[in-house]
């Protein structure tokens, strides 16, 4: 099985309003896989779909090979998932609300209890209330919870609110860890810059519909259209590139020039043609590189396109 979750055409209707909207998703085995999107964009509606917490009201799904909601028990049995802000008993310690839910699981869950507690970094605080927990702690516990089941799979819902950049940190590595294990994480978030230094893929998300998906290498180099140049007159060299049919925009930067192109342009051929116009004008160029663009650049670009196709 290639896949840990499939969906095909998935929707989810709220009377008039279409919160999920015919979905394609694919989430290869193994990875850190991120589900991105502003808020509003249907993230969490997808999840409770897939944990069978609401019905779809079109498509199919499956997670871990098994049909949702069919098989949602069975599905479900290696699988750990916090949606939206993890809930606890308030009176009770953190150990005691995992012993809670160890009972309903397998009699080995309870043995996983101190090593779940110890992995998240609340060993020392178990046997405090939950009420005196932060919410960062409270973000901990909740992970704690999921790795009771041993999971195949976590699904986590904006797991890093909360957080101070320490603990986003930490959990950074834990995730890692967890894919070293061969197991998948399924991350929904709306903080682009944590998709991208935690996770391998990625599905871009706007208004209830995929509008992107795949490794987070081949989505930021696909949108690549600018290139960033060294060279020792840039403002002369600004005069002369803003001419060029290719290029829609020519900035200061430093000591160089970024060149940004048109989408259709071909970044090698132009970027040859930028080096012969240079050098031929006398101006000597020492760096001439494609800029690689980041995720956030990518999901701004995708979605500014789609709100002027709009």
């Amino acid at each position: 099985m290639d896949f840990v979750v499939e969906t095909r055409a998935l929707t989810k209707r709220f009377g008039d309003r279409v919160a999920v909207d015919s979905v394609d998703l694919q989430v290869p085995r193994g990875a850190a896989f991120g589900y991105l999107g502003p808020n509003g964009a249907g993230k969490t509606t997808l999840i409770r779909m897939l944990l069978g917490l609401t019905r779809a009201s079109a498509g199919e799904m499956t997670v871990l090979g098994r049909p949702v909601p069919s098989q949602r028990a069975e599905a479900l049995r290696r699988v750990g998932a916090i949606v939206e802000e993890p809930r606890f008993h308030e009176h009770l310690t953190g150990r005691e609300n995992l012993w809670i839910v160890a009972a309903a699981r397998e009699p080995a869950a309870h043995a996983r209890i101190d090593s779940a507690l110890a992995r998240v970094g609340l060993a020392e605080r178990a046997d405090d209330r939950v009420r005196t927990y932060s919410q960062g702690m409270r973000q901990r516990l909740g992970v704690a919870r999921c790795l009771l089941a041993d999971p195949e799979l976590l699904i986590l819902d904006e797991p890093t609110n909360g957080l101070d950049p320490a603990g986003i940190n930490e959990f950074r590595s834990f995730v890692h860890e967890l894919v070293a294990e061969g197991r998948t994480v399924l991350l929904s978030s709306h903080l682009l810059s944590e998709v991208e230094r935690i996770c391998d893929a990625v599905a871009i998300v706007d208004r209830g519909r995929i509008v992107a998906q795949g490794p987070i290498a081949d989505l930021s180099a696909r949108d690549s259209h600018s290139i960033r140049i060294g060279c020792d007159d840039p403002d002369r060299g600004r005069s002369l590139l803003a001419a060029l049919g290719q290029v829609t925009r020519v900035d200061t930067d430093g000591d160089g020039l970024r060149v940004v192109l048109a989408q259709n342009g071909a970044l090698e051929p132009t970027a040859a043609e930028i080096n012969r116009l240079l050098v031929a004008s006398g101006i000597a160029v020492h760096r001439l590189e494609p800029e690689q663009a980041s995720l956030e650049q990518a999901f701004l670009e995708i979605t500014s396109r789609l709100e002027d196709a709009a």
